[in-house]
């Protein structure tokens, strides 16, 4: 029988996406279930900027959809 060490048997952290600004303040307010709409309202900026900065957000993150990258931003205390 082998015994593994629990510290070897981690995977290493992956780096945290270096997300703006603008990107993580619109997952912030995604992730208290605001949509893009009501985004565009409390920040001021165009719905066309929202949309964007939740898209690279998404890509940034290796996320699907908007829920699996607030999901992955607050795993990474980054909202």
């Amino acid at each position: 029988m082998t015994i593994v060490d629990s510290q070897s048997s981690r995977l290493p952290r992956p780096a945290e996406p270096e997300l703006s600004a603008i990107e993580l303040r619109c997952l912030a307010l995604a992730a208290e279930g605001r949509i893009p709409a009501q985004i565009v309202l409390e920040t001021d900026l165009p719905l066309q900027r929202v949309a964007q900065a939740l898209m690279t957000a998404m890509t940034k993150l290796g996320a699907r959809n908007i829920t699996a990258a607030v999901s992955r931003a607050a795993l990474l205390d980054l909202i």
